[in-house]
């Protein structure tokens, strides 16, 4: 409704104009009728009241909803509006900061594949590089590149004097050497004592070599270690011949000072031995366990055997003196052994259970079977597939020395 826009003068003066009106009935009828009103609103139940009150003020609410509601409306409105662009505000930014943490969470996730990635692509290739021959008592094919290095062993006496060791270190090549040179000057670089050996390399002696009659010289001082004691005669002579027999090397030629010979002992004066590849061949490998050393060393019997079988028959017993200790278990038995186009063949009985710790003993078996000239070794009736490096279902590489040891170049 809109609100007049008379004032209370002018509607006084407009009610003025308008005609009089007059009741002319009496006045007693006025106030019966009047009477006879109030004695019926008192007979109006009292609900009714409350009632009607309440859809009066439902009808006026109804009546000025339009015109409150205007501005509250609107404010309301208002109020909706922006509280729903805050609450899609919100909801962007959360949105936004959803993605940006997926985003960060999957950009951390790829740098932690990729650093793992990373870690394993290393991993693999260290595993590439990695000689699966380490930790093994012996030097073996596919670790050693003979077009680089050069592979050199060294007898050397155990500190009981009473066995002589193989030990086999490698070293690159170098250009302009001879073997014998390169030899003679690795000699300083043994580690006898801390291998839990003699400390016996480098000896004091000259060395020279004669290519054309395959002839190595040895000059020692007059008071050279060599002629005291038979012990000491014998691992040298022992020594030199497990050195050089291998090598090309077909005489030594023993001077003192130049002069022909040098005094050993019970051999006296010795000028010179011959070297054949024949005295180093068919022997068997058996064990010398050294305190403090990993793996037991293999040392060759002095014996030669006229087959594997009798070589085997010593590992199983070990020597005479029993000083070395076998290097076959008893438990390990043989249905057979066969030589098959140079591989030798060997048949494992049903009760023979080849574990883990077998390892040392099958490297002597290796090792043992090289003296033969066998080109590998294969196993039938094993219990197992794979021990270490090695797939017993495959025919076995043989080694190229046993004993290897690490030294460090000058």
């Amino acid at each position: 409704m809109k609100k007049s826009q008379l004032s209370d003068k002018q509607l006084e003066d407009l009610l003025g104009q308008m005609p009089k009106i007059k009741d002319h009935r009496d006045s007693r009828d006025i106030y019966q009728n009047i009477a006879h009103r109030v004695e019926k609103r008192k007979k109006m139940p009292t609900w009714v009241i409350p009632g009607a009150a309440l859809a009066a003020v439902l009808f006026l609410a109804f009546i000025l909803s339009p015109g409150l509601m205007g501005n509250n409306y609107s404010e309301q409105k208002s109020m909706d509006s922006s509280s729903a662009k805050e609450e899609n505000s919100s909801m962007e930014m959360d949105t936004a900061i959803g993605d940006d943490s997926a985003k960060v969470e999957k950009e951390n996730t790829l740098m932690r594949d990729s650093a793992d990635g990373k870690e394993k692509a290393e991993e693999f290739a260290a595993m590439n590089k990695a000689n699966p021959y380490d930790g093994l008592i012996s030097v073996y094919p596919d670790e050693f590149d003979t077009e680089t290095s050069d592979i050199f062993t060294f007898a050397i006496p155990d500190q009981q004097a009473q066995a002589v060791v193989p030990i086999t270190v490698t070293k690159a090549k170098e250009t302009g050497k001879s073997w014998i040179e390169s030899y003679t000057e690795t000699m300083p670089q043994l580690n006898e004592e801390d291998w839990g050996l003699t400390d016996y390399y480098p000896m004091d002696a000259s060395w020279s070599y004669d290519k054309a009659t395959k002839t190595l010289t040895m000059d020692v001082k007059e008071n050279h270690p060599y002629r005291y004691g038979s012990a000491a005669e014998v691992m040298f002579v022992d020594s030199m011949t497990q050195n050089f027999s291998d090598v090309g090397i077909e005489k030594m030629v023993l001077t003192t000072e130049g002069n022909p010979g040098i005094e050993l002992g019970n051999y006296g004066s010795k000028e010179e031995f011959q070297l054949n590849t024949e005295a180093t061949k068919r022997r068997a490998y058996l064990f010398l366990t050294v305190e403090g050393m990993p793996n037991p060393y293999l040392v060759p019997t002095k014996e030669q055997h006229k087959s594997i079988g009798d070589a085997f028959k010593e590992m199983w017993k070990g020597d005479e003196i029993g000083y070395l200790s076998p290097s076959l278990p008893e438990n390990f038995k043989l249905a057979k052994t066969e030589s098959n186009d140079k591989v030798l063949e060997i048949t494992l009985t049903d009760d023979t259970k080849l574990q883990e710790d077998f390892m040392p003993n099958l490297e002597a078996i290796l090792m043992t079977a090289s003296e033969f000239d066998y080109k590998g070794v294969r196993f039938t009736n094993a219990n197992i597939d794979q021990l270490g490096p090695f797939d017993l279902k495959e025919v076995l590489p043989l080694p190229l020395a046993p004993n290897k040891k690490q030294i460090e170049s000058e």
